[in-house]
């Protein structure tokens, strides 16, 4: 996987703590894993129907000037599940992706993050998203992406 910047890790770290203050403390059913390998925030729906809600985080800085995915090989968990499209991750993944000096969410199933794929297609290189997405897509801001984050795992429309 691309090394992740301090800022991606902070806001990754921030939205962990706001989807637990503010969800997973509030439905006593939800569980938060703390440790992740596949993607970056794990929730575990322990209610009748057992299910798992995943979100990878992605920050964009102009020093770093892209928003990698997968290792620099092409290889890893993302690429693997954006290529073969399991019907599971189609549901229960979100990408959120934030920019520096920018307080919006901009988030997008996994389907949706087909059309932003540097090169059109995902291969045996560096992967990346392009930065047309935050021309694209509309940000939530905070409390507008934790209703949208309540209504994913809740089933809420």
């Amino acid at each position: 996987m691309p090394k992740k910047d301090k800022k991606e890790i902070q806001i990754e770290n921030h939205i962990r703590k706001i989807i637990n203050e503010n969800i997973v403390k509030k439905y006593p059913h939800l569980v938060m894993l703390e440790n992740k390998d596949v993607f970056d925030i794990l929730i575990c729906d322990n209610g009748d129907s057992p299910k798992i809600f995943f979100i990878e985080v992605k920050h964009y800085s102009s020093k770093n000037s892209r928003i990698g995915f997968g290792d620099s090989d092409g290889n890893g968990y993302q690429p693997e599940v954006l290529n073969k499209r399991p019907k599971y991750f189609e549901e229960y993944l979100i990408w959120v992706f934030q920019r520096e000096n920018d307080e919006g969410y901009y988030v997008l199933k996994n389907a949706d993050c087909l059309k932003y794929i540097s090169g059109s297609s995902i291969a045996i290189k560096q992967n990346n998203f392009q930065t047309r997405i935050f021309n694209n897509i509309e940000p939530l801001s905070e409390n507008a992406f934790l209703q949208y984050i309540e209504n994913w795992i809740t089933g809420r429309k």
